[in-house]
């Protein structure tokens, strides 16, 4: 009986899980105030390609490398965990993780 109650209630953990709707792929990114002013914008940052040689980011399902643009805003700086965005005189900076860790 409880092979049968464990083979059940595992079977239908993902059903569980997938009626939550949250995507546990999604940067955190949204949950900070960078973040938010960052929904607010329309861009997101998806990938950060960071080595000696190459500095580019996918932010919107766009590749990118510094001097690129998205609409008005300029890519100036990539590093390890955030890009600098310059529209104007704005700076928009993106992070891949928010440094914010909520319960």
């Amino acid at each position: 009986m409880y092979k049968i109650l464990t083979a059940m209630l595992l079977l239908s953990l993902p059903f569980y899980i997938n009626a939550q709707g949250a995507d546990p792929t999604k940067p955190l990114s949204h949950v900070n105030a960078t973040g938010i002013e960052t929904l607010k914008k329309g861009l997101t940052l998806e990938t950060i390609i960071y080595s000696s040689k190459n500095k580019s980011a996918v932010i919107s399902g766009k590749l990118m490398k510094v001097g690129d643009y998205i609409g008005e805003h300029e890519l100036i700086i990539v590093n390890a965990s955030n890009v600098v965005l310059r529209s104007g005189d704005e700076r928009l900076k993106l992070s891949m993780f928010s440094p914010i860790i909520s319960k």
